[in-house]
């Protein structure tokens, strides 16, 4: 090869690493996202080859600065080698092997630069080893968009539930805002006395003393990329099962079917204003099309911010060393509290209004301790149980302080809608990586979403003693704007991640085998 394509060595290395990373995360990145990485990538590499082309001053016949250029960024990727080789945090300084591995990398250079026929031949083939890899990722990337991209258009889950919701032109008189929030990985209080041994009533008796109706709920989904657009169009998913391969990853399509709700449409051809409060970072809750107004609760500049404002963005950055520098969750806690405050503010709006927030909390990353404070940065890892319940506490606080502001500062009494799309994760994170090794009792926990529901006039007899997450938004619907919209069917359907269309239709009977209160009832049915 002439020199000058050598020169694009470290280059195409990045590239290729980057695409890889979109290639292993199908659906879960947005295009311009990947273009602005794929940029400031080589920006930064354009930089580190700058300097070294400056230190060693064209030797090896000018090849050696893309050599050790590719070095350098080979390293800058190399976040879980170092893992493997004992360097697992930013506060572990096991670094003998990370040093050895180090060492070896400079006496290899050391040694091609003295032979330049040798380092042609090795800057030769790695060009063309990164060429391939970076065509090799970019053709799975826009493999991975075009498959997505077919399965939306040819679903019929999709052209059913673009269908508009039958109902009376205006909303019934007062028009009342509605606001749900949902709080993600929330457990009701079955689960979260049996598994976690926490006693959640205060926070709900406080709840009650407010006016909401906390009925028996549970989930229909074990997943959020599921139980989330289950819940905004009224409508079970479960039949995409019939269009999409049992384990495929890429949640384009449900993705499509959140952010194109059904409900948030009905609500807007009658006067009412889509308000959609993103979740952060989390790639389905992070944008909304559809919406009026989508609320930025973190105006300015910041470094952290910048690299953590995506998941593709999180993902890019754990593969690499700045990991060690850059927290995880560099503002996951304030933009939770700044969600819930903008959520407060919204009586101001003179229209009325429809605001959806999608809460990542109490799901991990754990940012809060029961007093709103930073919790151990270990604290997840060493006992996950206590990083939940702690995280769950100053939720609540934070939680109860909105829904106080809204029926407060509300002319007209709101509707208010506290959802969790599925349970915790205790139990249902210890079973085997297969569907057949999930256990009733960690179903059960999976299944126990917790729900409290603050709905004021005639329309609060529409929910019942008990509900499932697909009939929450629904029973809105009937109640409050006479929709025509039959109830979904209360069924469960479990799935694992790795394989989330692949569902298992569950029975109730088997489900009761993880409650300890129905088993106890069981037994002693049997005794008598």
């Amino acid at each position: 090869m002439r020199r000058w394509p050598l020169a694009l060595l470290p280059f195409l290395y990045v590239t290729a690493r980057i695409l890889q990373i979109a290639d292993t995360n199908p659906g879960q990145f947005a295009f311009d996202d990947l273009l602005l990485i794929l940029a400031v990538a080589l920006g930064i590499t354009a930089v580190i080859f700058a300097l070294v082309a400056l230190v060693v001053r064209g030797r090896g016949d000018g090849l050696l600065a893309p050599v050790v250029s590719f070095a350098a960024v080979v390293w800058l990727f190399s976040r879980e080698q170092l893992r493997e080789l004992g360097l697992r945090s930013r506060l572990d300084w096991h670094l003998a092997a990370a040093v050895a591995a180090l060492a070896v990398t400079v006496a290899l250079l050391w040694w091609l630069a003295r032979r330049p026929r040798a380092l042609r031949t090795v800057a030769t083939f790695l060009t063309l080893t990164c060429l391939l890899l970076a065509l090799r990722f970019g053709a799975g990337v826009a493999g991975d968009r075009w498959r997505a991209r077919s399965a939306l258009s040819s679903s019929a889950v999709a052209r059913d539930l673009d269908r508009p919701i039958r109902g009376p032109a205006a909303p019934r008189a007062p028009a009342r805002d509605v606001y749900l929030i949902v709080l993600d990985e929330y457990a009701n209080a079955n689960v979260l006395r049996e598994i976690l041994n926490f006693d959640n009533r205060p926070f709900e008796d406080s709840l009650r003393t407010l006016g909401f109706r906390i009925p028996a709920v549970g989930s229909n989904y074990t997943q959020t990329t599921l139980s989330l657009p289950s819940l905004l169009n009224a409508a079970h998913v479960q039949p995409l099962a019939r269009e999409l391969a049992r384990d495929d990853t890429d949640p384009t399509l449900v993705n499509h079917l959140l952010q194109h709700s059904r409900v948030a449409r009905f609500l807007q051809a009658r006067g009412y204003r889509f308000v959609f409060f993103p979740s952060g970072w989390w790639s389905s809750t992070h944008s909304s099309p559809i919406a009026d107004s989508v609320v930025d609760v973190w105006r300015g500049l910041s470094l952290d911010r910048a690299l953590s404002s995506t998941e593709f963005r999180r993902a890019v950055v754990r593969a690499t060393l700045l990991s060690y520098v850059v927290p995880d969750d560099p503002f996951d806690g304030d933009f939770v509290r700044r969600t819930l405050e903008g959520v407060a503010r919204m009586p101001s709006d003179t229209a009325p209004v429809f605001a959806f927030a999608h809460v990542l909390s109490p799901h991990w990353p754990y940012v809060f301790d029961r007093n709103c404070r930073r919790p151990p940065a270990d604290l997840g890892v060493r006992d996950r149980r206590a990083a939940y319940v702690g995280q769950l506490q100053c939720l609540n606080g934070l939680v109860l302080a909105t829904v106080t502001r809204l029926i407060r500062d509300s002319d007209v009494p709101p509707v208010i809608l506290l959802q969790g799309d599925h349970g915790s994760p205790i139990e249902y994170t210890r079973v085997d990586s297969t569907l057949s090794g999930v256990t009733p009792r960690a179903a059960w926990e999976r299944f126990g979403a917790f729900g409290a529901y603050y709905l004021p006039g005639e329309g609060a007899a529409a929910m019942g003693d008990s509900v499932t997450v697909v009939n929450v938004l629904g029973n809105v619907l009937r109640g409050y704007f006479d929709a025509d919209l039959p109830p979904e069917p209360d069924e469960r359907y479990l799935s694992i991640e790795t394989a989330p269309f692949d569902f298992l239709h569950v029975d109730p009977a088997w489900l009761a085998r993880g409650d300890p209160a129905r088993v106890g009832s069981l037994r002693a049915h049997v005794a008598r």
